[in-house]
């Protein structure tokens, strides 16, 4: 059975990977990529950050086509981390507002501790990504 899943879940992965190359994904990202480039210069800077806003992005693109529920969950709470950073920037407890209180009000003390931890972890990898994606957008990156 496990071997089944295994095949499948390859199987799906080539398929995407086949339907990237049809549709002209890595030609459109390379495309992109010179394009930003030429709006920033060839710094070792400018570079970096388009490679890292790049590879985040198929990242994103990848797993959403694979319908994984922790990036879609993921998604959800970075739009919720985007509307609470644009609303103010200096937000006295930003984890308060993203407790999902259905799953924090049913663990005992230290799953609790653990939730928090684990939320805080993703608001600071969150935040980042809503700087470094704002500064792209600043600069002409999309």
């Amino acid at each position: 059975m496990a071997m089944n899943t295994q095949m499948s879940e390859l199987k799906k992965r080539a398929l995407l990977a086949k339907q990237r190359m049809r549709m002209g994904y890595w030609q459109a990202m390379s495309e992109e990529k010179a394009k930003k480039l030429e709006e920033l210069g060839d710094s070792f800077h400018s570079v970096q950050l388009v490679k890292g806003m790049q590879l985040a992005k198929f990242e994103r693109d990848q797993n959403r086509t694979l319908g994984r529920s922790d990036t879609i969950r993921d998604e959800a709470l970075f739009l919720k981390v985007c509307t609470i950073l644009d609303e103010d920037e200096d937000v006295m407890n930003p984890l308060g507002r993203l407790v999902e209180h259905e799953v924090y009000d049913n663990l005992d003390e230290g799953n609790r501790q653990k939730y928090i931890l684990d939320l805080s972890k993703k608001f600071c990898a969150m935040k980042e990504r809503y700087y470094r994606e704002r500064l792209g957008k600043a600069r002409g990156i999309s």
